[in-house]
């Protein structure tokens, strides 16, 4: 049982993303992020609209976002990161930690004074029920959020957690938790006008519409098992999520010029969309040695089920507008819809062998076979079912070597099979989904201990994937094809005592091919694509890590984003710099810390673009301020 790690749980006020990270390639805990890549953007691609997410390793079929006390965090799996990982994906893998009890008992609670005067609050616990192997896991949360574009949000989230270890390593648990979002109007996306850039919107003031509260909510329970029996583990998980829009709005500028002028308004009214899906997985691994090789052996069976209620949407077109003044309409009347359908059904059945020749050099290979059904029931009487299927085999090979003291090199190669993203708000058929695509990575880098406690990795990458996006009639097809290649750089660890840094780049190279690009109807590189983004992070604790007093610096560069199909505007780049503050001190037997940080402190004006092209402004300067206290 010793071959299985346990399960590490740090209270709140000892939580640091930047000591706790060991790379720059992506960490989350609680809202926070940090490193190159998070859950929406890996090597340029979205990782949860492809369906690479795990929950404790297991597969889980993600839709939204995960009630926020029932997980601890997550953490990007890719390239280096990757190495050891039974079944890798192309994109990488975002793979959230569960907040179970683990033995001790904890209780702490958070107050923040929120970026531009919010207010965010949550208390969690983990208790003992029968000792020290059952226990109850759980929290409630609130943010009452102001929004950098203006406009209001009110988010809850509440989850419960059972844990049973009835003996080391092993774990049962089952979970149940919910977010729901309320009064959350909609923000206007600028779509501009041609090869004009945007105008200079001013920030905080809300431009949208008083009407467009959107109000949703998350629901999602299920449980893991994981039960080592000598050298052998059992693993299962078992996730049902549910996603649900009472009402759902966009607010979408189209034609948007230099001067702030509109030359179509449109809103789009989406109410009770529903997506329900049950997935999960069950792994049977066995572990041997030979001398001082490991060998590992997994079993897979991994699938999901999954429908959706979608379409119907009423559009109102408001006529011309403004992107720089508010202009408030009275509210319309509001139809209900009648909904598409689709349904889709997929099981991967898969074997895994990992060798590990302690730093001499790992080995992972993995075959799978998918079976994959999507069907389309659309209201619309007058249009036919549509349904379509898929069975590819999906292999994957990946493998590290030492070639000198502290330097060793490692490699990969991953076929997947992903679902494409949504066509966007903008498109003439919002909201459908294309069918799952195959897709294709391969990988190769260095990882160097620059110290015992520093690591620098540089990788190679190509990812190829089918490019779907708008064609000049806005409807959301396949294009031609997208090669995203890059270079990926990462350096983190201690430099000294109490002084970590967590710092990366990422130099990105996406190529489209195919016919759209051919006929110009398209350039050869993606809507909303950037070519570099860096990042540094230091955070130094005085005293040599032992003050109650630490600073954290985070510095974000991006290069110039790609602003139109054509790829005739092109955004200029930007840069953000955040400034924190933490003092941790006693209260009686308790700890408690106070943290304070001001967010883009020198207030960068900058343009974020979807894939689709629309334009949102950058968050403005603002200040945040938590107290956070471990009873």
């Amino acid at each position: 049982m010793a071959i299985w790690p346990a399960a590490a749980h740090a209270q709140r006020t000892a939580e640091n993303l930047v000591t706790q990270s060991a790379d720059a390639f992506g960490k989350s805990i609680g809202s926070e992020k940090i490193g190159l890549y998070n859950s929406d953007d890996i090597r340029g691609f979205n990782p949860v609209d492809a369906g690479n997410v795990r929950v404790e390793g297991l597969y889980f079929d993600h839709l939204d976002r995960v009630p926020s006390r029932l997980v601890d965090g997550s953490t990007v799996r890719v390239g280096v990161a990757a190495q050891g990982f039974a079944f890798p994906a192309p994109t990488g893998i975002v793979d959230y930690n569960l907040t179970y009890y683990a033995g001790k008992s904890e209780k702490s609670f958070m107050i923040e004074r929120g970026p531009y005067g919010g207010a965010a609050g949550n208390a969690e616990f983990k208790l003992p029920l029968a000792g020290s192997k059952l226990g109850l896991a759980g929290g409630v949360g609130f943010r009452e959020m102001e929004r950098p574009e203006g406009g209001h949000g009110s988010f809850r989230s509440v989850g419960g957690n059972l844990a049973w270890h009835p003996y080391q390593g092993a774990l049962l648990t089952v979970f149940a938790g919910a977010f729901t979002t309320d009064s959350d109007e909609a923000h206007v996306t600028l779509y501009p006008s041609g090869s004009e850039p945007p105008p200079d919107v001013p920030r905080r003031i809300y431009l949208g519409q008083r009407w467009t509260g959107r109000e949703n909510y998350t629901l999602m329970h299920g449980g893991v098992a994981k039960f080592p029996v000598g050298h052998w583990m059992f693993e299962a998980g078992l996730f049902d999520f549910t996603l649900k829009n009472d009402a759902n709005f966009a607010d979408l500028l189209s034609g948007v010029h230099s001067d702030g002028s509109v030359a179509r308004r449109t809103v789009i009214y989406d109410p009770d969309s529903k997506t329900h899906t049950l997935s999960g997985e069950g792994r049977v691994t066995r572990v041997w040695h030979v001398g001082d090789v490991r060998h590992r052996v997994t079993l897979s069976a991994r699938g999901r089920i999954k429908n959706r209620l979608f379409g119907g949407t009423q559009r109102m077109d408001l006529g011309q507008s403004s992107a720089i003044l508010p202009d408030f309409r009275a509210e319309p009347a509001l139809l209900p819809q009648d909904k598409d359908r689709d349904h889709v059904q997929q099981m991967n059945w898969g074997l895994a062998y990992g060798l590990n020749w302690g730093e001499r050099a790992t080995l992972d290979l993995s075959a799978s076979r998918a079976e994959y059904t999507k069907r389309i029931d659309f209201a619309n009487p007058a249009l036919p079912l549509v349904e379509t299927k898929d069975n590819p085999i999906l292999v994957t090979a990946a493998g590290s070597f030492k070639l000198a003291h502290g330097l060793s090199v490692y490699g990969g190669f991953v076929r997947g099979l992903e679902e494409a993203l949504i066509a966007p708000d903008i498109a003439s058929n919002r909201s459908e989904a294309p069918p799952a695509i195959r897709t294709r990575q391969v990988d190769m880098g260095l990882r160097y201990a620059v110290t015992s406690k520093v690591t620098l990795v540089a990788g190679l990458f190509s990812v190829k994937k089918p490019y779907f996006n708008l064609d000049p009639a806005l409807r959301y097809r396949q294009l031609g094809a997208v090669d995203n290649r890059g270079i990926e750089i990462s350096l983190a660890g201690s430099l000294a005592p109490g002084l970590t840094v967590v710092a990366g780049s990422l130099f990105l190279d996406p190529q489209i091919v195919g016919e759209a690009v051919e006929n110009g109807l398209i350039g050869d590189q993606p809507v909303g694509s950037i070519r570099r983004r860096s990042i540094a992070n230091f955070d130094w604790r005085f005293a040599g890590g032992k003050s109650p007093w630490s600073v954290d610096l985070a510095v974000e560069s991006l290069s110039g984003r790609m602003g139109n199909a054509l790829n005739t505007l092109v955004v200029p780049p930007r840069e953000n710099v955040n400034l924190g503050l933490r003092y941790r001190f006693d209260l009686g037997t308790s700890h408690a810390l106070i943290r304070a940080q001001a967010q883009n402190l020198f207030n960068d004006y900058g343009w974020q673009v979807s894939t689709s092209g629309g334009f949102t402004y950058s968050n403005p300067r603002t200040f945040m301020a938590q107290l956070v206290v471990d009873l």
